[in-house]
């Protein structure tokens, strides 16, 4: 087993459930060098996605002014049209899940549909994520730690070591050798 570093993540061995992992925290925590690294790798990789992003706005406009210099109602405007709205259409996917990442969305598949279908973004594609809170609580999960998986939890008592089960398990664990 590899010797655990002093920056790595804390190990559960006790069976307890381990706390949901904070980056900010955990970055925080980190000696200035590593700090500056990683800002350096994340700041090369946010330009290069801005970049990318002003060449689809880029080409989803030459698309529109291709379509509108074509001939009305002509095939070629209409294959123009759709090639821009889904162009359009799939930075607005991206930009969701970014919001939606940092909005805390546990779900962003069904959160997108959800604001797609019940027309939650605004004219600059935008969608007001306190409103879907409000409206849709299960996408954003819970700040709970999960359930044991102790079969007596939520219960006033534990079950019975020798209960009506203990022959078979008995009977189980021998066979497996133990």
């Amino acid at each position: 087993m590899p010797e655990p570093t002093e920056n790595a993540a804390p190990e559960t061995t006790t069976g307890e459930t381990p706390a949901a992992f904070d980056y900010d925290k955990w970055i925080a925590e980190q000696p200035d060098d590593v700090k500056a690294g990683l800002e350096q790798r994340t700041s090369g990789l946010t330009s290069a996605l801005k970049s990318e992003r002003e060449s689809r706005k880029e080409q989803e406009k030459q698309l529109r002014d291709a379509a509108a210099a074509a001939e009305k109602g002509s095939e070629a405007q209409k294959q123009l049209t759709v090639m821009a709205d889904k162009m359009a259409a799939a930075d607005q996917r991206a930009d969701f899940m970014e919001a939606a990442h940092a909005a805390g969305v546990k779900n962003l598949k069904l959160a997108y549909t959800v604001a797609r279908e019940d027309e939650m973004f605004d004219r600059r594609g935008n969608v007001n994520f306190e409103a879907m809170k409000a409206d849709y609580p299960e996408l954003f999960g819970s700040s709970t730690a999960p359930a044991s998986g102790n079969a007596g939890a939520g219960t006033t008592s534990q079950p019975a070591p020798g209960g009506k089960h203990a022959a078979a398990n008995d009977a189980i664990r021998r066979a497996a050798g133990w």
